[in-house]
């Protein structure tokens, strides 16, 4: 089984980001001078401290733009990166990546806030996120969670959807893809995932879709931006449903 490897290790050179994992982090320059930062908080969740700090980041004229993604991107001048990074870090906040690795991961509010939630979402997207940001892959992998049939984040289309279930327990999809030329609803491979699964599943998710995109490397185009969905038109989702069930039947499979 492939080892995932992780590397939040990027660096800020004064003109671009350097990252030696090839992980693409999202700080930019776009066509106007204008950097643009986008900021992790997974299933959008930030602190009155948090949102403050962003504010003072940008200024008072300074523009903040929530993605649909669930994240704030911040539109500041070059030269105020390296400081906006410092505060940042100083308020618990971590850049989001855009390519080769886990996408900020999107959640509706889920249980405690909607009367129809059957399931927590915003915390587990938050152990989602402490397990995976940073985790090198093939290439973007999105993750989505629902707190009832709903579906407010679209779980079948992402690369991986959960959507909690009654007592505790979460249904799964992969292989979705919500943009592009050719949008496709991902297939479920497994209902009645116990939450305390949850990460060991979703690692073996991982490692599954690293092995196959290295497997079928030479098939799929060299330097190809290997989603999901392409491993799985050469693998079929048995693949991916046995490595869940390996999982599942042997709760010390890490």
């Amino acid at each position: 089984m492939t080892e995932l490897q992780r590397d939040d290790k990027y660096r800020w050179t004064g003109d671009a980001i350097e990252c030696e994992s090839g992980i693409h982090w999202a700080i930019a320059e776009q066509a106007n001078g204008i950097v643009a930062i986008i900021v992790n908080s997974p299933g959008g969740v930030l602190t009155g401290k948090q949102v403050r700090v962003l504010a003072e980041i940008v200024g008072e004229d300074g523009v903040i733009k929530n993605t649909r993604r669930m994240t704030s991107l911040l539109l500041i001048p070059k030269e105020k990166v390296e400081t906006a990074l410092e505060q940042l870090q100083a308020i618990g906040l971590r850049v989001a990546n855009l390519h080769r690795s886990v996408r900020n991961i999107a959640a509706c509010p889920g249980k405690g806030f909607s009367p129809n939630s059957r399931g927590d979402t915003l915390g587990l997207a938050k152990e989602l996120d402490e397990a995976f940001y940073g985790t090198i892959l093939p290439w973007d992998f999105k993750i989505g969670i629902s707190g009832c049939p709903r579906n407010c984040t679209g779980v079948q289309c992402q690369d991986l959807g959960l959507m909690a279930e009654p007592r505790g327990k979460y249904s799964i999809w992969i292989g979705g893809s919500e943009s592009g030329m050719s949008p496709t609803h991902g297939k479920l491979v497994r209902k009645g995932i116990p939450r305390t699964q949850v990460i060991p599943v979703v690692k073996r998710i991982l490692e599954t879709y690293a092995e196959g995109a290295e497997e079928f490397g030479a098939e799929l185009g060299e330097g190809a931006r290997v989603r999901l969905y392409h491993v799985l038109e050469k693998t079929g989702s048995e693949r991916f449903a046995l490595a869940i069930e390996e999982v599942l039947n042997n709760p010390h499979v890490v």
